[in-house]
């Protein structure tokens, strides 16, 4: 893997976390958390939206599905750390949310997680 998909794998993992906390911030005490299988469902579908931007990354610098454990770890590491930092500091970055959503903030981003990692064990179509 060049430095340069290093830095895609990374930059797009940033911004994927990123998109994933604004959409927490602004929906997650309001709206998400009014009720668990609303909360769920959004839960699976942003972890579906950022595995596609990982997955769509991969195919555009061209990683070979068996070599994509590293480029993982790239695209999880800076949301990892960011997301450790706001789970640290919940209170302070996200004053009106109740302070009980830092469980369910953090169980966000778990299934978001597990999701990319597991996408990286996808096996490739067969052809007939």
């Amino acid at each position: 893997m060049s430095k340069l998909d290093g830095l895609a794998f990374g930059g797009t993992g940033l911004a994927a976390w990123s998109a994933a906390t604004l959409f927490y911030a602004a929906f997650g005490g309001g709206v998400l958390e009014s009720a668990f299988w609303f909360y769920a469902l959004n839960a699976f579908a942003a972890a579906a939206a950022v595995t596609f931007a990982f997955q769509a990354v991969a195919r555009l610098t061209h990683t070979p599905r068996r070599r994509r454990l590293f480029p993982m770890l790239m695209f999880s590491t800076p949301g990892l750390v960011a997301g450790a930092l706001v789970v640290s500091r919940y209170a302070e970055v996200m004053p009106t949310t109740d302070p009980v959503s830092v469980g369910r903030y953090g169980a966000f981003l778990v299934v978001l997680y597990v999701a990319v990692a597991a996408s990286i064990f996808e096996r490739s179509p067969h052809k007939a």
